[in-house]
């Protein structure tokens, strides 16, 4: 697959109409068509999206579990420190704080991306026609310039 059928396909899965897609990556509708069918574009944004959200549920599980063990470590330690007047709390190991900010990144992280430039145009875009439809028009074709250089520089 080309990096044009790479990027449509990406476009397609976060919501773009065909013919938009075909306009920024300078090539036909019925291109973009042909690709959609060829590569089952359709079945694999059904599929991505339900694989995305379980990876995302499974991630939350391993935070909450981590965050479980460091609290259990903390109250530990607080109870042996309770017993043992002199003890001094250890500091969290910090395998465990690395290991729950890679969970997090993992969940969180927004990465300037082409998917996250194509997103956020398609909701500025939106976002300025619900109020003035007409400067929202005039915007489509440098909203195009700017994905164009956008693409071309990530």
């Amino acid at each position: 697959m080309t990096d044009k059928q790479k990027d449509a396909q990406e476009m397609f899965e976060i919501g773009w109409d065909q013919k938009r897609i075909a306009k920024i990556l300078d090539v036909s509708e019925q291109t973009i068509t042909t690709w959609k069918q060829k590569y089952r574009w359709e079945e694999k944004r059904a599929k991505k999206g339900m694989n995305r959200e379980a990876a995302e549920d499974l991630v939350w599980k391993l935070i909450n579990y981590q965050l479980n063990v460091i609290n259990k470590q903390v109250k530990d330690a607080e109870l042996r420190a309770e017993k043992e007047k002199d003890y001094e709390l250890p500091t969290l190991d910090k395998g465990d704080i690395d290991a729950l900010q890679k969970l997090w990144t993992t969940v969180k992280a927004k990465q300037l991306d082409w998917s996250v430039v194509v997103n956020n145009t398609k909701d500025f875009i939106g976002f300025v026609s619900e109020r003035d439809i007409d400067l929202a028009k005039k915007l489509l074709d440098i909203a195009d310039d700017y994905m164009h250089y956008k693409r071309k520089n990530l």
